[in-house]
C-alpha cells in the first residue's frame, strides 16, 4: 500500500510526522522540504537495493516481485 499511503498522503490530510515536527522546530524546514527530502531518500534507497542485487548476481525484479507490485497498485487505484 505504499503506492497510496505514502508520506505525501499523510501530509496532505494533515497527519504530520514527528520527524518533520522536530526538524521544523530546530531548523525551520517546511513541509514541502520534508516531502522532497523523503522522496529523494526513498529514490536513493531504491537505487542502492537494485545495485546490491546486481552485485550479488540476482535479478531485482523477479516475477514474484512484479506480481506483488502490480497487485498493490491495483488495490491502490480501486479505492
Amino acid at each position: 500500500m505504499k503506492t497510496k499511503w505514502n508520506n505525501e498522503f499523510f501530509a496532505r490530510i494533515r497527519l504530520v510526522p514527528a520527524f518533520w515536527v522536530y526538524y521544523n522546530a530546530q531548523y525551520g524546514y517546511t513541509l514541502d522540504d520534508y516531502m522532497d527530502f523523503m522522496k529523494n531518500k526513498q529514490k536513493t534507497k531504491q537505487v542502492q537495493r537494485k545495485r546490491k542485487a546486481s552485485e550479488r548476481g540476482e535479478a531485482y525484479y523477479t516475477p514474484e516481485r512484479v506480481r506483488k507490485i502490480q497487485y498493490a497498485q491495483r488495490l491502490a487505484t480501486t479505492y
